[in-house]
């Protein structure tokens, strides 16, 4: 099936698919190590944690699975939403998982018990696509379908700010460029908006640079570059004044 996500841990890269799998993959070598079963539905997102040693999946069957990076296993299956999980979010210094789900809820979980620290029921008129964690103290934002993002303080799981303008169609994706204090939001619209960290305003908004909806963000290891996939096809690599660089 079409691989839907995908998320690297070390020299490790997991890939969730439509064919519910998780396949690992050596980056040293790119061959295939193995796969975890388990969900039944597909695989819609990842998020890994080195330092806790879990890797966390959202998937399609409505359920989040926590894996253990040392085993390789399932530890715990997560269950709650009442629509496919699109995103999974790990804090940890928090010690917290989030997610986000097709039913407009976002549910924050402990890491330590998995139980469920707090449920933001209709968190967004329109399911919960992308979530995203910035700032010292750490603050959540999140994307839907409803074509805004919210920001919400992690101590309370209150919005702290709806961002202005909201993009014209459902916001897919989040890319944060900690280093220069921005963060980036690719929508349906075919649109790239920045937004700054601090004031959590819009400070840039490129109309129309895909020729599809963007599906998908990625800020380069250094924060200087952000590239964006799209359903027409096309990778964009862009720079700090949202200038495309190389197509």
């Amino acid at each position: 099936g079409q691989v839907l996500c995908l998320c690297g841990v070390g020299d490790i890269l997991f890939t969730g698919s439509q064919d519910s799998s998780i396949m690992i993959w050596d980056l040293n070598n790119l061959q295939y190590i193995g796969t975890l079963p388990g969900h039944r539905g597909f695989v819609k997102c990842l998020h890994a944690s080195y330092a806790k040693k879990v890797l966390c999946s959202g998937s399609q069957d409505r359920t989040i699975r926590v894996w253990s990076l040392e085993t390789f296993s399932t530890v715990k299956t997560l269950m709650g939403h009442v629509g496919g999980v699109n995103a999974v979010l790990i804090l940890e210094s928090l010690d917290l998982l989030v997610s986000g789900s097709e039913d407009r809820s976002i549910r924050i979980w402990d890491l330590g018990t998995y139980e469920v620290v707090s449920c933001l029921e209709q968190s967004h008129l329109g399911g919960v696509f992308a979530l995203e964690k910035f700032g010292s103290p750490v603050q959540v934002v999140s994307g839907a379908r409803d074509r805004s993002l919210k920001v919400w303080d992690t101590s309370t799981w209150t919005v702290n700010k709806t961002l202005h303008p909201p993009h014209y169609d459902g916001v897919t994706s989040i890319a944060v460029a900690a280093k220069h204090g921005k963060f980036y939001s690719g929508s349906r619209d075919r649109s790239i908006k920045e937004w700054d960290m601090y004031s959590l305003t819009n400070t840039m908004h490129t109309l129309h640079v895909h020729g599809d909806w963007i599906q998908s963000l990625c800020m380069s290891p250094s924060d200087d570059i952000l590239f964006s996939g799209s359903k027409d096809g096309v990778v964009k690599v862009w720079d700090g004044e949202l200038q495309c660089q190389d197509v």
